[in-house]
């Protein structure tokens, strides 16, 4: 297993998470999970599109009350990520970063996610699933134990870390 990776993943702030990924595509997300000892991290990358169903300053009260709703659900790890019972994990305070929408066209939202576990979990629920409609195809790139890997998820799918 390649410590340094997980290292780098575990340590990696929002912005060099954000533009290690490729390109922005509506309905589809990046998340990177790194495993390590106790630790887990999520980091999402997601266009705002999927997630506020726009992708523009809000404008409407609609808009800007999906654009409040959205960004309290993102610090929620729980309304997103649930790690299997048996690990024990408890979530840290998230880092949530919103788009500004300041330069026009395209916008993403980036959220890392913390969790101190008392054993590795073996798979992660993603609930963001029923949160959130516009995801249709979630990117997994996993740092664990058991080594590294890519995972193209469905909706609907929960995220095997083994």
């Amino acid at each position: 297993m390649n410590k340094l990776l997980i290292a780098a993943l575990l340590s990696l702030g929002l912005s060099n998470i954000a533009a290690a990924h490729g390109a922005h595509v509506h309905g589809v997300a990046e998340i990177d999970v790194a495993i390590e000892g106790k630790q887990l991290l999520i980091t999402l990358e997601s266009p705002a599109d999927n997630l506020l169903g726009f992708e523009h300053a809000p404008k409407t009260a609609a808009e800007k009350a999906t654009f409040k709703k959205v960004s309290e659900q993102l610090q929620n790890a729980a309304s997103l990520f649930v790690p299997d019972a048996a690990a024990q994990c408890k979530a840290a305070t998230p880092v949530v970063k919103m788009p500004d929408f300041g330069k026009g066209g395209h916008s993403d939202i980036d959220a890392e996610y913390r969790f101190e576990c008392t054993t590795p979990p073996n798979n992660i629920s993603l609930t963001l699933w029923k949160n959130f409609a516009g995801f249709k195809t979630i990117n997994a790139n996993l740092a664990t134990a058991q080594g590294q890997k890519q995972l193209k998820l469905k909706a609907g799918q929960v995220l095997s870390l083994k």
